[in-house]
């Protein structure tokens, strides 16, 4: 994925929510989720934002609702006089 083709969506993990189940995981076609051990328990991470598709297959499989696909900010530009 080049800078231009970013996505426009990221998801967001509820580690609340997330069992570590893998299903999101799974259906990762990118390969940027991953399983994490945190405190004892599984949970998954996103590990790499920027090969991320914004796709949301990962929150439509989630059968907890742990994931959120929350909108990526523009770059904030500063223009000075």
């Amino acid at each position: 994925m080049t800078p231009d083709q970013k996505a426009r969506a990221l998801p967001v993990i509820d580690p609340g929510r997330c069992t570590g189940c893998g299903w999101c995981v799974a259906v990762c076609a990118p390969h940027v989720l991953s399983l994490h051990a945190r405190g004892g328990r599984k949970t998954s991470a996103l590990h790499d934002a920027a090969g991320c598709t914004g796709c949301a297959l990962c929150a439509l499989r989630c059968p907890f609702g742990a994931i959120a696909m929350v909108r990526r900010q523009p770059p904030q530009v500063l223009q000075f006089c």
